[in-house]
């Protein structure tokens, strides 16, 4: 019932959290790497991440003032309330899991780990919001940025293969 009760731009205040989060994540997980590889790698996710907050931001300021009619469509139950799991968690951290982060560094390994897991998050939200999604242009973008967050997700994944097969 979650994604029922949402307007446009609930939807694309929802995504731009989900970036604004991933900007800092990876913007940290940058600054922590002593990698230099990895670092870059980090760097870019992370203006990839701030790049997807500012169309979507661009995109809530061009929404009618009441922020769209509310979605209507038919929808999956169980997709529902994972999304709303993953909205009511954060996505790239769990509360108290920046803190704990923070506290100790993660080592590239398991930043990638969280990366691969909030890039499938992503793809899943963006996938059903372009779906239900009333405004065209919103539509459109999350689409176009679901197909971008599935490029970091296999990009994050042959780095975490990379960083496997030189450990081993």
């Amino acid at each position: 019932m979650f994604l029922k009760l949402m307007n446009d731009d609930e939807a694309l205040r929802i995504a731009s959290n989900l970036e604004k989060e991933g900007y800092s994540f990876y913007t940290e997980a940058a600054s922590r790497t002593k990698n230099p590889r990895a670092k870059r790698f980090f760097t870019q996710l992370a203006q990839a991440e701030k790049r997807h907050l500012e169309i979507f931001e661009n995109l809530r300021a061009k929404l009618p003032k009441k922020g769209g009619e509310p979605w209507w469509g038919e929808e999956d139950e169980v997709v529902s309330r994972y999304l709303s799991t993953i909205i009511d968690t954060g996505v790239f951290t769990k509360p108290g899991k920046k803190e704990k982060a923070r506290e100790r560094a993660l080592s590239d390994a398991e930043a990638l780990q969280i990366g691969i897991q909030t890039e499938k998050d992503s793809i899943l939200f963006y996938s059903e919001a372009s779906r239900l999604c009333n405004n065209p242009k919103g539509k459109r973008a999350f689409k176009i940025l679901m197909e971008e967050e599935k490029r970091h997700l296999t990009d994050l994944a042959q780095q975490l293969r990379n960083l496997k097969g030189t450990v081993s």
